[in-house]
């Protein structure tokens, strides 16, 4: 493919990194990499590229070639940059280039410092060496459609290949937001075995492949897992495209002390299964996140209950969307408080040990002889800042539980 860019006052070509081709119209002279702006490249067309390129410039006459290697990761930009170094991903058409601004013919240099030159750039393939494409794991938006990032409409657009969980899904998202989703084909629990291994094929010629859960981010209770275990087995690029995650959401919305925590996902349907996986999952006396439905989340936390019923809950439903709520309390009070109710849509949970257990200690005297001797240390004048800074160094205690059980030590009255 061919385009076209302009010469301009502040081109020098020094660089001996990068060379950079721009649409935009005005460079200042720390610019050192580029060789031409105001660039009529088509991101579509040079989607078309892989592997290996040979480029070629050229102004009155005077001409340059070198060669470069294609990104898996360029999805189109508005500066075209030349890498020498290898494998680097962001914004980037290509990398181990030949040739970098620096080592580009003076006299083609010279000739595009002036705004009234042309430079016709050509880009061609190379050799047909097979060179493995990318793929990308997105996340979406988990209720409310504007959560969606720039980056991840932007891949959506240009990737090869959609994997969704659900298509119709996907394609209602996107009418919802005016864009236009590359081909996409269904990739879910029950196919997703088969699908694997044509995905895997594809990428190792070179496809760019999009990885899309209904909601939020993928492989997180959704699949995905498969694919992307045997491309980073077989040396082909994962590249996460961050967003939406309704564990997070919920994990920053807890007010608990969430330094440390554990995704417990979906538990078993089971009651005595369910009481297992909490007990296993509490047992890092640390917050523990939770998905379920509406409709069994009073069910889980009786279960919650039994296992840890001084343990603190913060439960979010449907986040992000209309109905959104926050509730928070013991499981044992949310379980009657929500039981007496018919709750709809989806649930996460984060439970978190109060702050003042201390995981890992072997008997409540222990914990007392820690407060008495915080306590003592504060009277004699050390500050509560350091206090807590020594108080993480046991077992179980993160940044929060420390500073938090240190300044209700400094306010309480000593035991008489």
């Amino acid at each position: 493919m061919s385009f076209a860019c302009r010469g301009h006052a502040n081109i020098t070509g020094t660089h001996d990194k990068t060379l950079e081709l721009t649409r935009d119209a005005d460079i200042s002279r720390r610019a050192t990499c580029v060789l031409g702006v105001a660039s009529s490249h088509d991101d579509l067309g040079l989607l078309g590229l892989r592997g290996r390129v040979e480029v070629t410039l050229e102004c009155d006459g005077v001409r340059d070639d070198f060669s470069a290697t294609i990104s898996p990761f360029f999805l189109g930009d508005s500066s075209l940059v030349f890498r020498r170094a290898a494998g680097l991903r962001g914004r980037t058409i290509a990398f181990d280039s030949s040739k970098t601004a620096a080592g580009i013919d003076r006299e083609l240099v010279r000739r595009l410092g002036a705004a009234d030159r042309e430079l016709h750039v050509t880009i061609r393939a190379a050799r047909s060496v097979e060179t493995a494409g990318a793929l990308f794991v997105v996340s979406l938006p988990i209720g409310n459609d504007a959560d969606i990032g720039r980056r991840a409409i932007h891949v959506l657009e240009r990737v090869d290949l959609v994997l969704a969980e659900d298509t119709r899904r996907l394609r209602a998202l996107a009418q919802r937001l005016g864009i236009e989703v590359a081909r996409a084909t269904s990739y879910h629990d029950h196919n997703e075995m088969q699908r694997a291994d044509g995905v895997l094929e594809r990428l190792r010629g070179g496809a760019r492949i999009a990885l899309v859960s209904d909601a939020g981010t993928p492989l997180c209770s959704d699949p995905g897992y498969v694919v992307v275990s045997r491309a980073v087995a077989e040396g082909i690029p994962v590249s996460p495209i961050p967003g939406p995650s309704a564990a997070l959401a919920v994990l920053a919305a807890s007010g608990l002390p969430v330094d440390r925590f554990v995704f417990g996902g979906f538990l078993p349907r089971r009651s005595n299964q369910r009481q297992l996986a909490v007990r296993e999952l509490t047992a890092l006396g640390c917050a523990v996140v939770l998905y379920e439905s509406a409709t069994r989340v009073a069910e889980m936390l009786t279960d919650v209950a039994i296992v840890c019923p001084e343990w603190r809950v913060c439960l979010g439903r449907e986040v992000t969307k209309t109905f959104e709520e926050f509730r928070y309390g013991a499981p044992g009070e949310l379980a009657a408080e929500i039981g007496a109710e018919k709750l709809l849509g989806e649930c996460t949970l984060v439970i978190a040990p109060p702050i003042e257990s201390v995981a890992g200690a072997p008997a409540t005297e222990t914990a007392g002889e820690v407060d008495a001797l915080l306590r003592a240390l504060l009277a004699q004048g050390v500050p509560g800042s350091t206090l807590a800074q020594a108080l993480r160094a046991l077992p179980g205690i993160g940044r929060n539980e420390a500073y938090e059980r240190v300044l209700a030590l400094g306010r309480a009255p000593e035991p008489g």
